[in-house]
């Protein structure tokens, strides 16, 4: 296109030179034709602009990251005229369309985030007769939890002698809702073998007896009542099973917003939700019961132990909203007052970033007696920021990773 707009120039030049040396009918009328296309291309422009229609369709509002859905577009040409050259082209950072588009996604996993969405766009062009329309059916996937635009996202109309164009947004963009996937792990490498081995397999979790007591309940088994202790405080006590001291897992997600910027802080809170998710679904198959806490405002708390009670869970986990003004250290100061982590065999942390305070929370958590494991999520996560404790395991996660090798 550039180059015929040059070519154009140098030919109104031309004309100007020659109308004024020469003169005469013919010579003005080469002028005035010359100089006439320029207002016909516009004017064939705004007719387009306003005659051209464009639809399009998801096939369910119920969208979970990753897997295909139907989705098509209609582009239909209302007027007379023959539409030359349009081109549509589609939001492809957070989703894509067709296999053509998932070939470039490959590319662009390898570039920063915040150059994805200028170099990812994929265009299609089309040429429409009078009254005819275009219909493009195929599948989409979109990539990531949130709240985002899918489908095409603007429209190039260029006029006959290509040398002007037109690039408008469409006016009404899709919005995708899109819920994170549960990702079933079949082995969990972050953590050490033994410790699961002990707790999936071990009997005596939940029939052998420990020393410490605590008051009878309503339903204990009477060969667990400690005499001794009911003899010298006049109360019927009974003995602590292994499976009362340490009890499930506790996992601990950053609800802080990294960034203003959506093709940063996307990618990188859809992983942490996903993390979250594949912890759960891996302890629910073995009954292992899962506390979730995090913060909302305020700490909240998400139980699941068992695959039954998988979608609730997620529904509860689709639906949290990640802050700027949140901080984990906070959030955690108050969770270490209660028993969440004093009670776990487990406790995972799934984090955004780290500082001094996170550290020294951090530090406090591992006087516990239990395995701790990070996942330090993030574009660049340095696990330096972290400081090094012997029970603590630190593993960074980058929004592409797969976690499947990475857990």
């Amino acid at each position: 296109m550039k180059r015929k707009r040059i070519i154009y120039f140098l030919l109104c030049i031309a004309a100007v030179v020659l109308a004024s040396f020469k003169g005469g009918p013919i010579t003005y009328s080469i002028l005035f034709g010359v100089l006439l296309v320029t207002p016909v291309s516009l004017i064939y422009l705004l007719i387009v602009y306003f005659f051209f229609k464009l639809y399009q369709v998801l096939g369910t509002k119920h969208i979970t990251a990753y897997e295909p859905i139907p989705y098509y577009f209609v582009l239909q040409n209302e007027y007379l005229l023959n539409f030359c050259h349009i081109s549509v082209s589609t939001y492809s950072t957070f989703s894509y369309i067709d296999e053509m588009q998932q070939d470039n996604l490959k590319d662009m996993a390898k570039s920063k985030p915040k150059a994805l969405h200028k170099k990812t766009d994929f265009t299609k062009t089309y040429e429409l007769l009078p009254g005819e329309n275009v219909r493009y059916d195929t599948t989409m996937i979109c990539r990531y939890r949130g709240d985002y635009h899918v489908g095409i996202k603007h429209i190039t109309i260029v006029d006959f002698f290509r040398l002007f164009k037109i690039t408008y947004r469409v006016p009404e963009p899709l919005n995708a809702v899109v819920l994170p996937r549960v990702i079933k792990l079949e082995t969990l490498k972050s953590v050490p073998e033994m410790v699961i081995a002990t707790y999936k397999e071990n009997p005596r979790l939940s029939s052998d007896f420990d020393a410490q007591t605590r008051d009878y309940m309503p339903g204990d088994p009477l060969k667990g009542i400690h005499w001794k202790s009911t003899a010298k405080t006049g109360k019927l006590k009974s003995r602590i099973t292994y499976g009362e001291q340490r009890q499930g897992i506790s996992i601990f997600l950053d609800t802080k917003r990294i960034s203003d910027d959506e093709y940063v802080f996307i990618p990188v809170e859809n992983k942490c939700l996903e993390i979250v998710l594949a912890l759960t679904n891996y302890f629910a198959n073995y009954s292992v019961p899962t506390s979730l806490v995090y913060s909302q405002f305020e700490p909240r708390t998400a139980k699941c132990s068992a695959a039954y009670e998988m979608e609730s869970f997620l529904n509860t986990v689709s639906a949290m909203k990640f802050r700027s003004d949140e901080e984990a250290a906070v959030t955690l100061d108050i969770l270490m007052a209660g028993s969440v982590f004093k009670d776990c065999m487990i406790a995972f942390l799934v984090i955004t970033g780290a500082d001094a305070e996170l550290n020294k929370r951090l530090y406090e958590l591992s006087t516990f007696g239990i395995n701790i494991v990070v996942y330090l999520v993030g574009v660049h996560p340095n696990v330096q920021d972290i400081m090094e404790l012997a029970n603590v395991r630190v593993i960074p996660v980058y929004p592409e990773d797969d976690l499947a090798k990475v857990l």
